[in-house]
């Protein structure tokens, strides 16, 4: 008679131990586990080694009814979580979203370089897109999203501030504004100087002077990567390109890099100013502008001084 007595203890005690292993806790440190489209749940469990008993991993991934919801993605196993935890997390599909953030005034051959150098993106972008048709901006994706899903993002959202502000615009004025606003977004980072900066070159299209824009000739001298390793030389302003400013009058003819929402709004800002010359200051903090070219030559040679001193 005693024996049935210590089955039914066993029985019982493997059950109680069965459940509590529902609410074991991960031993290892925050991480991520990646469950690939084909991947089988249980063995990247069990790899990962966070839980002695992983049992309940183990029928969860036998039940076909829960087997139908376990999807692809990256999931984070905090510290001291317990298998219960992860299993509804996976069961419900809360995986970790990832960002990427693309600064303003990134060519789109840096982009592209950006997102090409991200291991948590799949695929290889091998074409650049056509400059200023990527909107910089913090992109939200998951892990094993296309690196190509992230170019589309940032077109949509591209097209979307271009019929925000330009209503009723035709193209030639929408390209002219873009390429104006990415030659501002190079030039200066500081906000309440982008309608300055801004002017400036609208008065030295007005008079038929060449926009003479640093940022032009590097954006030419660099094979419109958009960056040098070095300083800038007067030589390259004799660089032959249709983007340096400094040899060709008028506007280039695309955009040099991605502008931000600010410089495109600097560009349609009806700020008015009689400025046609501007030089960094001394400390690179703002910008000196003037009107006449001899005040513009003063203010370069006191800047020089103020630097040597």
């Amino acid at each position: 008679m005693g024996k049935p007595k210590i089955t039914y203890l066993v029985l019982v005690t493997a059950l109680f131990m069965f459940f509590l292993s529902f609410f074991q806790k991960s031993d290892n440190n925050a991480h991520c586990v990646y469950l690939s489209k084909n991947s089988d749940f249980y063995q990247v469990i069990k790899k990962d080694g966070s839980y002695e008993i992983t049992v309940p991993f183990w029928i969860v991934s036998k039940i076909p009814l829960f087997l139908g919801k376990i999807q692809a993605g990256e999931y984070l196993i905090e510290y001291h979580e317990t298998a219960f935890s992860v299993i509804i997390k996976i069961l419900k599909n809360r995986s970790v979203t990832r960002k990427i953030t693309i600064p303003e005034g990134y060519t789109s051959k840096r982009i592209v370089e950006k997102l090409n150098d991200n291991k948590n993106l799949t695929g290889t972008i091998s074409e650049i897109p056509e400059e200023a048709s990527l909107f910089p901006s913090t992109y939200f994706y998951k892990k094993g999203e296309s690196k190509k899903s992230i170019i589309k993002k940032m077109q949509n959202k591209m097209k979307q501030v271009i019929e925000e502000l330009f209503v009723d615009k035709d193209d030639a004025f929408i390209k002219n504004t873009i390429i104006l606003a990415s030659i501002v977004e190079k030039e200066t980072s500081i906000d309440h100087e982008r309608p300055l900066v801004a002017s400036v070159f609208k008065n030295r299209l007005k008079f038929n002077m060449r926009l003479q824009s640093d940022p032009t000739v590097v954006y030419a001298v660099s094979n419109r990567y958009g960056i040098l390793n070095r300083q800038l030389l007067r030589s390259d302003w004799k660089f032959e390109s249709p983007y340096n400013t400094y040899k060709v009058k008028g506007l280039p003819p695309s955009a040099i890099c991605a502008p931000s929402y600010k410089s495109i709004m600097a560009v349609l800002s009806e700020i008015s100013t009689d400025y046609l010359y501007f030089v960094a200051s001394s400390d690179q903090k703002h910008h000196v502008f003037s009107k006449e070219y001899n005040t513009h030559v003063n203010n370069i040679n006191y800047l020089k001084y103020s630097r040597n001193k």
